[in-house]
């Protein structure tokens, strides 16, 4: 693979402010939770399976490929979902669908207090940070690593905007354990927007603070207040496919290029801007177009990984 930046251009044909991947549902839905609940789709089995990170329990699903066949291996893709989004957010946006229709195991989850509706333990309002969810996805990690399908040569984490900033965070602190990443959108700016809120760490009120319109706990602050996004993530020595809107007005697509540029130089890591009017935060969901083209370039990352190994061996 070459490093370097592609540009889809593309007209939009309906302006849409992004602010978040989270939408709040509008109709009561049954929720099934059980250990071990099946559903067939087209072309993939999802299963129901928790794991925990100490003492609290993290709800998660495994989405397989229609020949799944436990006693061989597969390669794997962690999915992070974005601040008060969930595991249905890839669902929405067609990626499990997408890779496991074309042979990857995929594991979806929800962060502890990831959101008000989150299925796993913990409170949003008290409980979350960027760096509490940095633990879950390690915590996720062992649990997927464990499983004998694994393929230890080919797990790749993937995050949509504040689960691409952990997803980042993370992969950089295993760098060995991972073959590549795939970072929708990261939310690379949190630090920076804490740091602009409250000038200096003693300013962060005792009673928590606000952020996109939620009131979460002080360690949302005080957690990444003295982080420095762009030597952390430059700890991560493999490949990354970093997927950004230009017309994203919640996260800059500058910073997706600053990543390119500063922290992932010794890789063959590329940057896929979407140009249009729905090219927004989330376009993946919202924008079919920006989607198919996302998708597209996801399969050809993660192919030539895997099919450049297999030429090696």
């Amino acid at each position: 693979m070459k490093k370097g930046l592609a540009i889809l251009m593309a007209a939009g044909l309906l302006a849409v402010s992004g602010t978040s991947v989270y939408a709040e549902d509008t109709e009561e839905e049954e929720i099934i939770t059980e250990e071990g609940y099946t559903e067939e789709g087209d072309g993939y089995t999802s299963v129901i399976s928790w794991t925990s990170n100490e003492d609290k329990n993290i709800y998660g699903q495994f989405f397989y490929p229609e020949d799944f066949d436990e006693s061989q291996q597969y390669p794997v893709i962690i999915m992070s979902h974005g601040f008060r989004g969930s595991h249905e957010d890839f669902e929405d946006a067609g990626w499990v669908q997408l890779f496991s229709q074309t042979g990857y195991v995929c594991y979806t989850y929800d962060f502890c207090g990831g959101a008000p509706k989150s299925l796993s333990d913990g409170d949003f309002s008290s409980d979350m940070s960027v760096m509490t969810e940095v633990s879950d996805l390690e915590a996720v990690m062992e649990f997927v690593e464990g499983k004998s399908f694994c393929d230890p040569e080919n797990l790749y984490l993937m995050g949509q905007s504040q689960g691409g900033l952990v997803t980042g965070l993370t992969g950089a602190k295993h760098s060995d354990e991972v073959a590549g990443m795939i970072l929708l959108f990261p939310a690379l700016s949190i630090p920076d927007n804490i740091r602009e809120a409250y000038p200096t760490k003693e300013d962060i009120p005792d009673e928590g603070v606000e952020q996109l319109g939620a009131e979460l706990g002080k360690c949302y602050a005080e957690d990444v207040y003295d982080l420095d996004v762009w030597e952390e993530l430059s700890g991560y020595e493999g490949d990354v496919l970093l997927m950004h809107g230009m017309n994203d007005s919640l996260v800059p697509y500058t910073l997706s290029v600053k990543a390119l540029e500063e922290c992932y130089t010794e890789s063959a890591s590329e940057l896929l801007l979407v140009q249009g009017k729905m090219a927004v935060h989330g376009f993946d969901t919202m924008y079919p177009e920006g989607q198919e083209y996302a998708h597209g370039a996801a399969l050809d990352f993660l192919s030539s990984h895997i099919y450049g190994q297999e030429a090696e061996n």
